[in-house]
């Protein structure tokens, strides 16, 4: 209950803040910190942005994508540099789950490509733990840091488009066929 209240008024002030220069500065800030907190999905505030500010769409996706990722990023160096020990004395159950086993799979098969896919997919799976994994495995940094920016570059994009260019979608009068009779 709390943390919808607070999304809302996260919502409430992007939609408020849109025609400041800034905005879209304003929103990678907001998006840095909704992924280290894991309060507001980023995808809302791409997709609240980009209809407040319709014309800047693409400067609100670079932003949020930008933000996050180097969220992301953080997120990643704290499991690298914590390492295995940590994760698992607080999550014992964690390792013999079928999304650690499924998460480590892939990771040693594709590598950094896991993270970029993951990244890059527009639904809501939580990406904490594939991140804890990547750090765990100690892939390279710089790699990683590649592949969540273009993964979230890509689906920030694709939301900021949608959503900007659904609602004319909506007001075109819908064409008028023949009935067969």
């Amino acid at each position: 209950m709390i943390v919808h209240a607070a999304a809302q008024r996260v919502l409430a002030f992007v939609m408020r803040q849109g025609a400041r220069p800034v905005f879209p500065l304003l929103l990678g800030g907001f998006a840095f910190v909704a992924t280290i907190t894991q309060t507001v999905p980023v995808e809302w505030l791409v997709v609240v942005g980009a209809l407040t500010s319709g014309r800047r769409w693409m400067s609100v996706a670079f932003c949020a994508a930008t933000g996050s990722a180097l969220a992301a990023l953080g997120l990643y160096l704290a499991f690298h540099h914590f390492g295995w020990s940590v994760l698992a004395e607080r999550y014992p159950e964690l390792t013999t789950s079928r999304a650690w086993v499924q998460g480590t799979d892939w990771l040693s098969q594709y590598g950094s490509v896991t993270l970029f896919g993951l990244m890059a997919l527009p639904l809501p799976i939580p990406k904490l733990p594939t991140l804890a994994m990547a750090g765990i495995y100690r892939l390279p940094i710089p790699e990683v840091a590649l592949a969540i920016w273009l993964g979230k570059i890509v689906k920030y994009f694709a939301y900021a488009y949608v959503a900007t260019r659904f609602p004319n979608a909506l007001r075109r009068p819908v064409p008028a066929t023949r009935l067969n009779s």
